[in-house]
């Protein structure tokens, strides 16, 4: 099985082809392009959590806009945590 690092850089050379199934268009990858070097010039990777690192303790809204705590969800055994971008 390929790693997560290889699977990824398949679908990023799939994307940016520009060929089906996402058809992306060259205007929206080189905005995408664009945008991550804007991000990078700030210089938020070297402030970024790195590969073993903890997440301080957080507080954030689950799906049914209730307030969940890490602290809390961590008694429980390890924690994944997933963004999404909400209602389209």
């Amino acid at each position: 099985m390929a790693s997560l690092q290889q699977r990824l850089d398949e679908f990023k050379k799939s994307f940016e082809s520009g060929a089906p199934p996402y058809n992306a268009p060259y205007e929206a990858i080189e905005t995408m392009h664009r945008a991550t070097a804007e991000l990078k010039a700030t210089g938020i990777e070297e402030r970024a959590l790195k590969v073993g690192h903890r997440a301080p303790s957080f507080t954030l809204f689950n799906q049914d806009h209730a307030q969940i705590e890490s602290t809390d969800l961590l008694r429980h055994g390890p924690l994944v945590v997933s963004f999404f971008r909400g209602h389209w």
